[in-house]
């Protein structure tokens, strides 16, 4: 007679099962930062890949009008309508998502086009009492130039490596006015947009608290070269104030 032969099938065990959930949970827990950090170093990067292409526009405008810088508005030439700094040099830019940073994400919408960098206009404190310094300029009545009227020029500044022209957004939004930069008056204006807080922000009228110890952001500097600046660095207002002011270093 044929014999018959059993096979005995092995499974797991529960408690096997168990050790390999945990195992995947662990090295879940310790690859998913890690790949949050590899991604906001693309936005970083990308983020700088627009104030770069943004500050090839400004040198191109400086170059064509006499050394002369935009300004936040361009209301001081005679018969010009007014204009925000980023239509001025959209010519140049040819883009306008060159002006959306992927971190911040759109901060100021004007018709359909979308902004999240903002600029240096008056510079910033040089007392805690509120007395600004002279940045780039507000355009409609030449306030916080060195000259008091018309644009900044190239040789208005001491040092345009130094200088901050733009720059990434406040995390609270408050630059997506785009005339009110980082660092202008109050501490809620520097970025920590990469390596601390992140976006998308709702707007410059939203207030958020932000963690000031860590992160930091990208800026365009005068000279058309770009880095990015930790916070840490730039919250004491002496250490600010070179930075963000044409004059004084």
């Amino acid at each position: 007679m044929p014999t018959s032969t059993h096979q005995k099938t092995q499974g797991f065990t529960l408690i096997e099962l168990l050790v390999v959930i945990a195992i995947i949970a662990i090295l879940a827990a310790i690859l998913f930062p890690v790949f949050a950090r590899a991604r906001e170093q693309a936005r970083k990067a990308s983020c700088q890949s627009n104030l770069k292409q943004i500050g090839l526009g400004v040198m191109m405008y400086v170059q064509d009008y006499d050394e002369a810088y935009p300004a936040r508005y361009e209301g001081y030439k005679i018969g010009a309508a007014s204009q925000l700094w980023v239509d001025v040099l959209q010519p140049y830019v040819k883009s306008y998502q060159v002006w959306v940073c992927p971190t911040s994400g759109p901060s100021y919408k004007l018709g359909e086009r979308e902004y999240s960098y903002g600029f240096n206009n008056c510079g910033a404190d040089y007392t805690a009492a509120g007395t600004t310094g002279h940045g780039f300029g507000n355009g409609l009545s030449g306030e916080c130039t060195a000259s008091g009227s018309g644009p900044t020029k190239l040789m208005d500044i001491e040092s345009p490596s130094e200088t901050i022209f733009a720059g990434d957004a406040s995390s609270n939004g408050n630059s997506g006015y785009l005339g009110i930069l980082v660092g202008y008056s109050t501490d809620s204006y520097i970025p920590v947009l990469h390596g601390g807080q992140v976006g998308p922000f709702s707007g410059y009228s939203t207030n958020q608290p932000v963690d000031l110890s860590e992160g930091g952001g990208n800026y365009l500097f005068a000279d058309g070269h770009v880095k990015f600046i930790q916070v840490r660095r730039l919250i004491p207002r002496a250490a600010r104030r070179p930075y963000f002011n044409i004059q004084g270093h």
